[in-house]
This record gives C-alpha cells, sequence and structure tokens, in this order.
C-alpha cells in the first residue's frame, strides 16, 4: 500500500497538468459526478449507502437528505461561476485537507475551490467514516483521468509523525475540521500554514411579525438534518417572548411530523441519557417541554436567555428574547443563523460580532451552496496562494484561521 508520504509527492507533481486541465472539463466532470451521488438510485450510491449507512448511522432517507443538503447548491450556474473564479496555485506542490467523521459529503465543500484553484489536495478521510470521499474521487477521476493523479484520499492514525511531519512540512496549505482537540494539534504542527474549522454549533431567531406555523417547519427541519450532528444544526431559537410558547408548540409538532419522514438514525447509550437528563432538569426547573420518543425531538420552553449545549439528538431549546442575547460566551464557536420574521440590525450585528458566518431563511440554513465563504474564509484563494490568502491583501505570514471576511458573509 502507497504511503501518505509518497502520495503527496505524486500528486504535487500533478500540478503543471492540473493548471492545463480546461474549466469546461472540471464542470462536466463535475456536474456528472455530483449528480449520481444525489441520484440514491444511481449505480454509485448504490455501492456507496450500505457503507455510508453503517458508518454514519443515519437513516436512509436521513442520508439521502443530508447529501442533498450539502451537494445541491453545488451544482450548476453556482460550480460554474466558482470554476470560473481567477484564483489558481502557480506554482508546484500538494495541500492536505482533514476530514471530520460527520457530516458525510463534507469533502465537496473544500474540493470544488481546490478544483477552482487548480491545486492538487491529500484528503485524510476519518476511520470513523472512510468510504465517501475516496468513493467520489474514484468516480470523478474516472470521468476525467487526470484528476486521478492530483487528488487522493488516504485514512491513517492522527497523530502518527512518521506520517504527518514530512506531510506538515511540505504541504502548502494545511485544511483541517475537526475537534478542538485535532484541531489544536495541527494549529501548532503548521503554524501560519493553516485553515482550521472546529467544532460549532447554530441558532434559529424567530422574530416579530414571523409565521409561526412555517417558522417551526423550517427551523424542525434546520435541527433533525444529520440528526442535529453538523456545525449548520440548531441547538437553540431566540423567539420574540410575545410568540415563543406558540412556537414551542409548533415546532414540537413538526419535529414528530418530521421523525416520520425523516426518521432518526441510530442512537446510543449517552445520547439517550443527555436527553432524559434535559427532560428532569427542565421537569425540576418548572419548564414546559414537548416530546415523545427520546430520538425524535425534543423542545425545551427555556426561562433563560442564555445559550445551554443541546445533548443531540433533535433537542432545541426555544429561549424568550427581544434584543441582542447574551453571546459573549459562544464568540468563534457559532456557525450559522435561521431567521423567520424580523432581524433587527443590531441583533445581525451581535450576531456577526458572535462570528456567525451564514444567514438563511428557516428551512435553509443547512442548504449552502458554492458561493458560502465558511467562517468567510475564501478557500480557492487560500488553495492557490498557499498561505494566507491573496499576496495583494493578506501578509503570508498572517495565519489565515484568525481571519473572518465579512465582506463574504452571506
Amino acid at each position: 500500500m502507497t504511503s501518505p508520504v509518497a502520495t503527496a509527492r505524486r500528486l504535487a507533481a500533478a500540478a503543471p497538468a492540473l493548471r492545463a486541465t480546461s474549466d469546461d472539463q472540471l464542470l462536466a466532470a463535475w456536474k456528472d459526478t455530483l449528480a449520481a451521488f444525489l441520484d440514491p438510485g444511481s449505480p454509485e450510491r448504490r455501492a456507496l449507502d450500505p457503507d455510508l449507512l453503517q458508518s454514519t448511522g443515519l437513516s436512509p432517507a436521513g442520508l439521502d437528505h443530508g447529501l442533498q443538503s450539502i451537494g445541491s447548491g453545488m451544482y450548476g450556474e453556482a460550480a460554474t461561476a466558482e470554476l470560473a473564479r481567477p484564483h489558481c496555485q502557480k506554482e508546484d506542490g500538494f495541500s492536505l485537507v482533514v476530514l471530520p467523521a460527520e457530516p458525510p459529503g463534507l469533502i465537496l465543500q473544500s474540493l470544488l475551490p481546490a478544483l477552482a484553484a487548480r491545486a492538487p489536495v491529500l484528503f485524510k478521510s476519518a476511520r470513523a467514516e472512510p468510504h465517501f470521499a475516496p468513493a467520489f474521487l474514484s468516480a470523478l477521476s474516472q470521468r476525467l483521468p487526470a484528476l486521478g493523479d492530483a487528488y487522493a484520499v488516504a485514512t491513517w492514525t492522527g497523530g502518527d509523525p512518521e506520517v504527518e511531519a514530512p506531510l506538515h512540512a511540505s504541504a502548502r496549505l494545511v485544511v483541517a475540521y475537526g475537534g478542538e482537540e485535532t484541531v489544536g494539534a495541527l494549529q501548532a504542527a503548521a503554524p501560519g500554514r493553516i485553515v482550521t474549522f472546529g467544532p460549532k454549533l447554530s441558532l434559529g431567531w424567530v422574530g416579530a411579525g414571523a409565521d409561526v406555523e412555517q417558522a417551526a417547519s423550517g427551523m424542525a427541519v434546520d435541527i433533525a438534518t444529520f440528526d442535529q450532528r453538523g456545525c449548520l444544526s440548531i441547538h437553540a431559537v431566540f423567539a420574540d417572548p410575545a410568540i415563543a410558547g406558540v412556537f414551542a408548540t409548533a415546532l414540537a409538532s413538526a419535529l414528530n411530523e418530521l421523525a416520520t419522514e425523516l426518521p432518526p438514525g441510530r442512537t446510543d447509550p449517552a445520547g439517550r441519557a443527555g436527553v432524559r437528563l434535559a427532560r428532569e432538569d427542565a421537569d425540576l426547573r418548572g419548564l414546559t417541554w414537548y416530546g415523545n420518543e427520546l430520538d425524535a425531538g425534543t423542545v425545551i420552553l427555556e426561562n433563560d436567555v442564555r445559550i445551554s449545549p443541546s445533548p443531540g439528538l433533535r433537542t432545541v431549546r426555544v429561549h424568550p428574547a427581544a434584543d441582542i442575547p447574551p453571546l459573549e460566551d459562544w464568540k468563534g464557536r457559532l456557525q450559522g443563523l435561521a431567521i423567520a420574521g424580523d432581524l433587527p440590525p443590531t441583533v445581525h450585528e451581535a450576531f456577526l460580532e458572535a462570528g456567525v458566518s451564514r444567514f438563511a431563511p428557516a428551512g435553509a440554513l443547512q442548504t449552502t451552496d458554492a458561493a458560502w465563504r465558511n467562517d468567510g474564509i475564501d478557500l480557492a484563494a487560500e488553495f492557490a496562494y498557499g498561505s494566507g490568502g491573496s499576496p495583494d491583501t493578506v501578509s503570508a505570514t498572517t495565519p489565515s484561521f484568525t481571519r473572518n471576511d465579512r465582506g463574504s458573509v452571506r
């Protein structure tokens, strides 16, 4: 078996051929491959799904819905516009992307910018989910063989110095998704040449004038997608005090109905215990809560405006708040905000200051597209220039994970 270090050398040498690949060639291969992986009836998905269902623990409907939410916006005009952008890696070399165990399909959010920048990449798959990335890259290279020399995936035990030391030393850029321990170790190993996307959660906002039923239906989808395990999963909702109680009731009903259409996947004892504790805590504090099966959704009508971590399994707290909620303890740990009704400019700015990089209508928070810049970071530019983005705007010695380009927030 070829070592990751030897694979990286091969990828680095493929940079000139990759630069010669046209936008039209890349777009055709990308669109055809993505269409196949978004179609549960395609040969590629039929071959992949058994392994993917086992590794992710999602239900079949949950897996298909989740992949659609990640991939559908990276098709068509969005992909065309991304591949037509002017960033291009001018010299030889490779980048390293460390993928998380969940959600599946997240490779798409870094692979498309890498293709746009003509940047060879070695992807590290998590041992807990080693299936989607190699299957997608294999299918992509079958449609455009030149990409097989420039993109590869490997799996190894994180922290192995014999593998990682030479990779970190020679990679033009390291992009890492993962938990605090993984991100912290990589920041120490590749300072100044790393973009990190650490663990985050998302919130909802139901302001004055919201259609309560529509808001509840949309928020339920944003909560249930990937069984609340992604950075864009909603864990708490701030609602106008005048409608918070009615909204909580409607949200519980929407989650209960969605559990039939989008069944929850596999659970573990720790997750179920966390939900029980949340329900018991609500009882002890005299709070109203709604929920049937432990994994089908729990809604707690909270009387404290401070955010508390959700135990998962589609558990969410509804906090009454008409103005800026306390976000200080969560700065840098928030990803997105699903919106229904009015969002005052001062509240919008407060969420921006807290690090929120995606604002979307309720029900569309997790349906990202190729134009979204996670944490405000332009990955195509990062891949192209190797460290710190465009040399016209950012010093090559500036660690790119400290930047938050609000101009690209959408």
